[in-house]
């Protein structure tokens, strides 16, 4: 077993199926989802926590304790600094899980680790990867499947957008690019192609 795991990077805008790629890829090899891995810090970490509530109030938090993703979502999505800040205090603790969970998934025979993550580039994290994968779609068909699958309004969608690089611009970036513009078979036939070839290629992160 090699001494560390091929560590691959999933990205892509919001819309694109990167979730159900994600899927399709945990039917061979481990994914660990870096926005869960998140949510659970914002919930868990008393130090998050606090830090959270100091910068965004109280009304970042349920009454269950549970985070108020709404809430959230009203007050970053249309101030970049605001992002900005709360990323500064996620990412980090983020990233360490993410490597800590990588790690043990390693330990227990896994080669390759797929890590799901919506803001790989936005982040600058992509040097913790081996490779990036990027999945795409039209604008356009993003747009209608966020507006059906989360009752959003196209404004709210496409402000949340603006918080990602455009879809293009993630493609040029990533080593490689899955583009989602047909049937569900024909997203799984791209992924298996895709996987196919990527875990098979050497780790080149740097020692």
């Amino acid at each position: 077993m090699a001494e560390q795991p091929l560590l691959i990077g999933l990205t892509g805008s919001i819309g694109a199926g990167k979730s159900t790629v994600a899927e399709i890829i945990a039917e061979q090899y481990p994914v660990l989802i870096a926005d869960r891995i998140a949510r659970d810090i914002m919930e868990q970490d008393d130090a998050v926590r606090s830090a959270l509530i100091d910068a965004f109030g109280v009304q970042t938090y349920l009454s269950d304790g549970s985070l108020n993703r709404s809430f959230i979502a009203e007050i970053v999505f249309d101030d970049p600094q605001k992002l900005e800040f709360l990323n500064s205090i996620v990412h980090p603790p983020t990233i360490d899980r993410i490597m800590e969970q990588a790690a043990a998934l390693h330990a227990n025979g896994a080669d390759v680790v797929f890590i799901e993550s919506a803001l790989v580039f936005e982040a600058g994290t992509q040097g913790l990867y081996d490779y990036v994968i990027a999945v795409i779609c039209p604008v356009d068909k993003a747009v209608e499947r966020i507006m059906k699958r989360d009752g959003l309004s196209e404004h709210d969608v496409r402000r949340r957008m603006r918080s990602q690089l455009p879809p293009d611009e993630k493609a040029e970036r990533a080593d490689f690019t899955i583009r989602n513009n047909g049937t569900l078979e024909d997203l799984r036939r791209s992924t298996t192609g895709v996987v196919g070839i990527v875990t098979k290629l050497g780790g080149r992160r740097n020692p």
